[in-house]
């Protein structure tokens, strides 16, 4: 049999106790070393409470310009000829676009479908000043069906003049309001008493 070997050779029994020897003062003599300082010092646990959070200051006033929408409610009802009617429910103006609240109802006994801005459709001002609908991506034309009714928003491009007493609403400009492809029909909006 064959006794197991150590990882290192052994060739001398002196020179193995020597070893022996240095190992076992090495380690007497760590433990009665006090350890060195490091390097880095240890983290201590803090003497002073934690600073709590400071609150976020408040966002700055929005210029008087940008405030919120001006909204004046309305009751307004328009017809064509051609079977359309148009309710306005509301008129909210903003610093870019003036969004009326509408409901818009179509009844034809003899076509299925109009459109409601197949030409020019536009918001116009005291001063003439025109602005356009931004056409829906989904309904460029503002189709409307035979028997349908349409509630939702239409969005004109620009805001109107705070002084402003009365809008027109005009849709499809210079036609007739029997046209039953695209019926003309003009809505006035007033916006102010008086």
């Amino acid at each position: 049999m064959t006794s197991p070997r150590l990882a290192w050779p052994v060739r001398r029994k002196g020179a193995a106790l020597a070893v022996a020897t240095a190992a076992l003062l090495l380690a007497g003599c760590k433990e009665r070393l006090p350890e060195a300082p490091s390097a880095a010092p240890a983290a201590t646990p803090a003497t002073t409470p934690p600073v709590a959070a400071q609150p976020a200051p408040p966002p700055a006033a929005a210029p008087a310009a940008a405030a919120a929408p001006k909204r004046v409610p309305l009751s307004i009802q328009g017809v064509a000829a051609a079977g359309v009617t148009v309710r306005v429910k509301a008129v909210e103006i903003g610093a870019d676009a003036t969004v009326l609240d509408v409901s818009i109802s179509f009844a034809n006994r003899i076509t299925d479908t109009t459109m409601l801005a197949l030409a020019d459709t536009y918001l116009q001002d005291e001063s003439g000043a025109r602005l356009h609908i931004k056409r829906p991506d989904n309904n460029r034309d503002i189709t409307i069906r035979e028997g349908e009714t349409l509630d939702g928003q239409l969005v004109f491009m620009g805001a109107v003049a705070p002084s402003a007493r009365k809008l027109k609403l005009v849709f499809n400009d210079g036609n007739q309001g029997d046209n039953i492809v695209a019926p003309g029909l003009v809505v006035d909006l007033p916006l102010q008493g008086g």
